[in-house]
């Protein structure tokens, strides 16, 4: 099977695979293991050393914003803070999504290095939006107010 033909299928069936997860924790997931059963298939055909490098390059990407529909990521605000969200659903396990958090510097009492990993429980998404979660979860550990300290 050609790649280009792997990530055509994997784009049609990541949306289901999505939906039975945050709907059905815990139930056997037919299209996730569809999509991971053709990457273990067709990994070394396709020239990857890995079954996971496949997986990774047959996901679906979407840019500007969060979305479980796809590996997805958004530019976002928390003035006076910007910083940059990735999220990957299935990235390393079959009932999570994997977010990560990347500001050029610190981000006040959230991370010292510019960089944050947070993994959240797909039936999580059922009540709120990836979106959301980041601005909850980064929002509760910044200061309540921000003032600028003149020297």
């Amino acid at each position: 099977m050609p790649l280009d033909e792997l990530r055509l299928l994997a784009a049609e069936l990541f949306p289901f695979a999505v939906t039975n997860v945050v709907d059905h924790s815990g139930e056997p997931n037919p299209e996730l293991e569809q999509i991971k059963q053709l990457c273990w298939q067709y990994y070394k055909p396709l020239g990857f050393q890995c079954m996971g490098s496949c997986f990774e390059a047959v996901m679906p990407r979407r840019e500007g914003e969060l979305t479980l529909s796809a590996w997805s990521s958004k530019e976002m605000n928390m003035l006076p803070w910007a910083f940059r969200v990735s999220c990957r659903p299935f990235f390393l396990f079959s009932y999570s999504a994997h977010f990560e958090i990347n500001h050029d510097g610190p981000l006040p009492s959230v991370t010292e290095t510019g960089y944050r990993s947070v993994f959240a429980p797909m039936s999580f998404f059922s009540r709120i939006s990836p979106e959301q979660f980041i601005r909850v979860e980064v929002g509760k550990d910044l200061p309540q107010s921000y003032q600028l300290e003149l020297f």
